[in-house]
């Protein structure tokens, strides 16, 4: 009875683990990880007025065998320039100021050709303040909510260095400081990014 048992068992697992090495994964062996972090340049609209951009990112790069590539990372951005309120305060225009940023997800296909196209998405918060405090104003900087959806083209310059190019738009939310507001704050962003690192 015993070895009836033992027979029927290996009669079945068989079969499983045949199936078991078919079966398709996201994740195997192939897979390669790497990082990189890069330094960041770009301009975009805000307050209705153009303003220039400078910002860093970092992530973890997940390479996988058909060639496409996950990165998973940190950014940041803030506005190298000051620009003024969208709107007076007690009659005057004030300069303002905002860096956001917060967890990014890029999604690039065909990430070993030469020239490959990725979708980018950051998901955080910013701050917008403003330049000069005025007592008379009360509260002079706020946070808010960010989405910022994109798509970008890449260039493989070596092994380690990469160019990405992108066209962004940036959606907030909850801005409550006078001068400002949601809609005014969101905008579109055009941003050249340098990175270093194993890809």
């Amino acid at each position: 009875m015993r070895l009836f048992v033992i027979i029927s068992i290996l009669f079945l697992a068989v079969p499983m683990l045949t199936n078991a090495q078919q079966s398709e994964t996201l994740f195997t062996a192939d897979v390669r990880h790497g990082g990189f972090g890069a330094t960041q340049f770009g301009v975009t609209s805000v307050n209705n007025e153009a303003a220039y951009l400078r910002g860093s990112r970092g992530a973890w790069v997940i390479g996988f065998n058909n060639g496409h590539a996950l990165n998973i990372g940190l950014g940041s951005y803030r506005t190298a320039n000051d620009f003024e309120s969208a709107t007076e305060i007690n009659g005057e225009s004030y300069d303002m100021s905002t860096n956001y940023g917060g967890f990014e997800l890029e999604y690039l296909y065909r990430s070993n050709r030469l020239v490959h196209a990725g979708v980018q998405t950051t998901i955080g918060a910013g701050t917008v303040r403003l330049k000069d405090f005025d007592t008379e104003i009360g509260k002079s900087s706020d946070r808010y909510f960010l989405f910022q959806p994109g798509v970008n083209a890449n260039l493989n310059i070596t092994r380690w260095f990469r160019v990405s190019g992108g066209v962004y738009y940036r959606y907030t939310s909850g801005v409550n400081l006078a001068g400002t507001s949601d809609s005014d704050l969101s905008g579109a962003s055009a941003i050249l990014a340098l990175r270093f690192g194993r890809f």
